[in-house]
């Protein structure tokens, strides 16, 4: 075996990954589009044609018709660019990259509250709005899709007197509550990266960076919100950064977030608020892709992501809804 040679969990050999710029042109000699989010590792955002939040690389999956694409994100995001391109190739670098809001919300216990939600209110007019970090069986469930990014405006795009039932995530769901006068129920599942932030070290790192501002993600707790200077999605976040310069921001979101802001921003100082163990606050499940991993992945077409057909069906009208849904901010 050679030093540098890497064994995968399931035994496969994996080779060092080369440099972004070759992977990028190994992926456009085969056909190959790489759309990587925004909290992957700063080699796989490099290599991507695209980076984005899971709005931008939904809207991206839908306007670049590529036969092939390789997904840089967790299960979920595949999923979705599965259902929008259903005639493409989607693989990715780990399946088992995956996601504890998704994992949060299962389909049947979904359906079973529905249900009950309609019983209790005597209403047969329910909306459900998804947060797209849930799988393609509870998009099918729901009528509308909607990212952090585009919440507020997919809740107020629904009647007026309509009951709306949030999920999986709970405070992303109390964040649009605070923000919108709708009458909404709420899931109660979380992100494992966003709830390890604490307010003694925002407030600490605020004594030390006192000119700092600090940028919070919906999916945040209130009480972390509740100390941000703005509240946003990672492209509502994106948008701030790259209108100011020789500014400073203390960052509550994926600490792989910062290195997307260095690329488009580089003129300010970002510091990654800090989880309980580690300088920056990673999400395990995106850490699952590697750049060794989407080396091989590009090299083999492996691996690859599957769909139900009526469960994509139904999941697709959802995602085209969102799609549809004009967002101002």
């Amino acid at each position: 075996m050679a030093v540098d040679t890497i064994v995968r969990e399931d035994g496969v050999m994996l080779e060092p990954a080369p440099d972004p710029r070759e992977m990028r042109k190994f992926a456009d000699q085969n056909g190959i589009l790489i759309l990587a989010h925004s909290y992957q590792d700063g080699h796989i955002q490099d290599a991507a044609h695209f980076v984005g939040d899971s709005l931008e690389l939904a809207r991206k999956a839908v306007e670049v018709k590529a036969s092939r694409i390789c997904f840089c994100g967790v299960h979920f995001m595949a999923e979705t660019a599965k259902i929008l391109n259903p005639e493409s190739h989607v693989f990715m670098p780990d399946l088992e990259a995956g996601c504890s809001l998704a994992e949060g919300c299962d389909a049947q216990d979904l359906a079973r509250y529905q249900t009950h939600l309609k019983e209790k209110l005597g209403r047969d007019d329910l909306v459900t709005i998804c947060y797209i970090n849930c799988t393609a069986a509870v998009k099918a469930l729901s009528d509308v899709v909607c990212t952090s990014g585009n919440a507020l405006e997919v809740v107020n795009s629904v009647p007026r007197g309509t009951p709306i039932l949030f999920v999986p995530d709970v405070h992303l769901g109390g964040w649009v509550k605070e923000n919108t006068d709708r009458e909404i129920y709420l899931w109660n599942a979380t992100c494992i990266v966003h709830e390890l932030f604490s307010v003694d070290t925002l407030r600490t790192l605020k004594k030390e960076h006192p000119d700092a501002q600090i940028l919070a993600h919906p999916e945040c707790p209130k009480n972390i919100r509740d100390e941000a200077d703005f509240v946003r999605g990672t492209a509502g976040m994106l948008r701030i950064v790259t209108a100011n310069k020789g500014k400073t921001y203390i960052v509550a979101t994926e600490g792989n977030m910062v290195h997307r802001f260095k690329t488009e921003a580089p003129e300010n100082t970002y510091i990654a608020a800090p989880g309980p163990s580690c300088a920056c606050n990673l999400c395990p499940h995106m850490q699952k892709n590697t750049p060794e991993k989407l080396w091989y992945s590009l090299r083999t077409g492996r691996y690859e992501v599957f769909v139900d057909d009526a469960v994509a069906s139904n999941a697709r009208k959802a995602l085209e809804r969102m799609l549809a849904v004009r967002v101002t901010r």
